[in-house]
């Protein structure tokens, strides 16, 4: 204990002095932490922007740290409407599809029908990257037409969306006849919900 005012003012300046240097080790602390979170969400954020896909040779390709982004499975029956564009036999077609999706992969089958005509064809495809479905018509499995119609082999690009109505299949078609190109169009399918 001090036993004069003089040796209180000593001790209360050695507590100041003890003080200024726990405050400045404190503040130094601060910054570290500071700057180490700073350094951190950096590093977050570049690893968002390596996701964004980037175009080399023409080539599509990803950054090492991006990764796929799940889509949803569109595995099921969808059912809809097959547009063509004018100047083709129909504007409009009943049509069907049923897929089934495995990782990237799709395969099926497709049923296209107009007043009496109709088809069913055999497809395969893939997901990119963007959630992007490309599926390609691959054989004629079964069909009634006039002897002077050929049907379109078609590709399409379809996207999975949720809508007001649920989910939808939705994207431009496009394709060739034994006469050569068709005039294309787009497809909106909507999956068929399975009830008892």
């Amino acid at each position: 204990m001090p036993k004069t005012l003089s040796d209180t003012l000593s001790q209360i300046q050695h507590y100041a002095s003890a003080l200024s240097l726990l405050t400045t080790a404190l503040l130094a602390v601060a910054i570290a932490t500071s700057v180490a979170r700073t350094e951190a969400e950096s590093r977050a954020q570049g690893t968002v922007e390596a996701i964004h896909e980037r175009q080399t040779d023409g080539v599509r390709t990803l950054d090492a740290q991006a990764q796929f982004i799940p889509q949803p499975n569109v595995s099921g029956t969808w059912t809809g409407k097959l547009l063509q564009n004018e100047g083709g036999i129909a504007p409009e077609f009943a049509f069907t599809m049923e897929i089934a999706h495995n990782g990237i992969f799709v395969r099926g089958t497709s049923y296209v029908s107009h007043q009496g005509i109709w088809a069913e064809m055999r497809f395969s495809g893939y997901q990119k990257e963007n959630g992007v479905i490309v599926i390609t018509e691959t054989e004629i499995l079964r069909s009634q037409k006039p002897n002077d119609l050929s049907w379109c082999m078609k590709e399409y690009e379809l996207r999975a969306e949720y809508t007001a109505e649920g989910m939808v299949l939705t994207g431009p078609w496009w394709g060739e006849s034994a006469y050569g190109a068709c005039i294309p169009g787009s497809v909106r399918l909507k999956r068929k919900i399975k009830t008892a």
